[in-house]
C-alpha cells in the first residue's frame, strides 16, 4: 500500500476456502494477516522467507515503498508535486506492461498500479504534494473500521481467519482461550491503522509532504512484517497449545475433527 499495499488482499477471496478441511493449504489465505493465521495454524516454521513472502515478496515490497520513495526525493529536489507523481506512475504502467508480456492476468498486472494510479491522479488534480498519500488514509480508515466493527460485534477478524481454516466459523468462539487470543491480536491490528492516522494525519494537514513521505514508508512494511511475525507466533503458540490439550494438527479451535 504504498504504505496501504498489503492490506486489500488480506482476506479470502474464495468462499470455498471457508470450508476447507482443516489444515489445508488454502490459496485466497495466502495475503498479509491471513498468511501469517495460516502458517501459524499449520506449525510452520517462523522464517524470515515465510515473512518476506507474506508482505508480498520482492514485488510486494517494491510496490508498497519506491513509488513513495521515487515521490519524496522528487519533491525535495523540484518541489513540483505533479511532476514528482508523475515519474512513479510511469513506472507503475511499465511494470504493468511488463506482466501483460509475461502473461500475467490482468487483474494481477493491475493490482500493483491501482494505489500509484489514485494517487497519482489525486495529485494532478489538486497539485498539492501531500495529496500523493491521500488515498491510503482512506485505506487504513476503512481496514480501521472493519477492524473495530468485527471486534465490536463479538467477531474479530482474527478468529474468523481461525474460524475459515478449521473449516468451522462458530467453534473457535466456544473456546475462551482462542476467542481472547484471537480478539487480541485483532486489537493489535487495528492498532496499526490507528497508529498510522495518528502520526500521518497531522502531517497531512501542516503540509509535510517530506514528513509524511518517510512516516508512510517507515509505518509501511516495517511495522505490517513486524505484526506479521508477532501474529505468526502468537497462533503457533495457540495451535500448538491445542495439540497439547487433545486437538489434531492444524487445528486451533481447541477440539477434536470429526471423522
Amino acid at each position: 500500500m504504498s504504505d496501504v499495499r498489503p492490506d486489500p488482499n488480506d482476506f479470502p477471496e474464495a468462499a470455498q476456502d471457508a470450508v476447507a478441511p482443516a489444515g489445508a493449504r488454502i490459496p485466497g489465505l495466502n495475503g498479509g494477516i491471513a498468511r501469517a493465521v495460516r502458517a501459524g495454524a499449520e506449525g510452520e516454521d517462523l522464517t524470515a522467507q515465510g515473512v518476506f513472502e507474506a508482505i508480498g515478496g520482492v514485488r510486494g515490497v517494491l510496490e508498497a515503498v519506491v513509488p513513495s520513495l521515487i515521490f519524496v526525493v522528487l519533491f525535495v529536489f523540484t518541489k513540483d508535486a505533479r511532476l514528482s507523481a508523475l515519474v512513479p506512475g510511469v513506472l507503475a504502467l511499465a511494470l504493468v506492461l511488463v506482466r501483460l508480456v509475461r502473461r500475467e492476468t490482468i487483474v494481477s498486472a493491475l493490482s500493483g498500479m491501482l494505489g500509484v494510479g489514485v494517487a497519482v491522479i489525486i495529485t494532478l488534480i489538486t497539485g498539492r504534494g501531500v495529496d500523493y498519500f491521500l488515498s491510503g488514509f482512506v485505506v487504513n480508515i476503512a481496514w480501521g473500521l472493519g477492524l473495530l466493527i468485527s471486534i465490536l460485534v463479538g467477531w474479530p477478524a482474527i478468529g474468523l481467519l481461525i474460524g475459515m481454516l478449521d473449516g468451522d466459523m462458530r467453534s473457535w468462539r466456544g473456546n475462551v482461550r482462542v476467542r481472547r487470543t484471537a480478539l487480541w491480536l485483532t486489537v493489535m491490528w487495528l492498532g496499526l491503522f490507528v497508529a498510522r492516522l495518528a502520526v500521518q494525519l497531522p502531517m497531512y494537514m501542516s503540509e509535510r509532504v517530506e514528513a509524511l513521505g518517510v512516516a508512510r514508508i517507515v509505518m509501511g512494511v516495517p511495522m505490517f512484517a513486524a505484526i506479521i511475525v508477532v501474529t505468526w507466533f502468537v497462533v503457533q503458540r495457540l495451535r500448538s497449545s491445542s495439540d497439547d490439550s487433545g486437538g489434531e494438527k492444524g487445528v486451533i479451535s481447541g477440539e477434536n475433527t470429526p471423522s
